[in-house]
């Protein structure tokens, strides 16, 4: 688990480096909440990635709509 936490955290690194658009940052959470929901993440991993993007409250609105349309 720990090697997929260091690859998230290595691309989030580099995308905030670059000023990664919402857009790309909505990915990279969907991808964050598959490797949780497949045990290649914790919980608790997978929250500090998401803090690390800006938080849930940054795109609670858009992360709802593509979840539920």
């Amino acid at each position: 688990m720990e090697d997929v936490f260091n690859e998230f955290e290595e691309v989030i690194q580099t995308g905030l480096k670059n000023n990664m658009p919402r857009d790309a940052k909505l990915i990279t959470v969907g991808q964050i909440i598959y490797a949780v929901t497949r045990d290649e993440l914790t919980n608790k991993e997978g929250w500090r990635l998401e803090e690390m993007l800006g938080g849930r409250t940054q795109w609670e609105d858009a992360l709802e709509y593509s979840i539920f349309g």
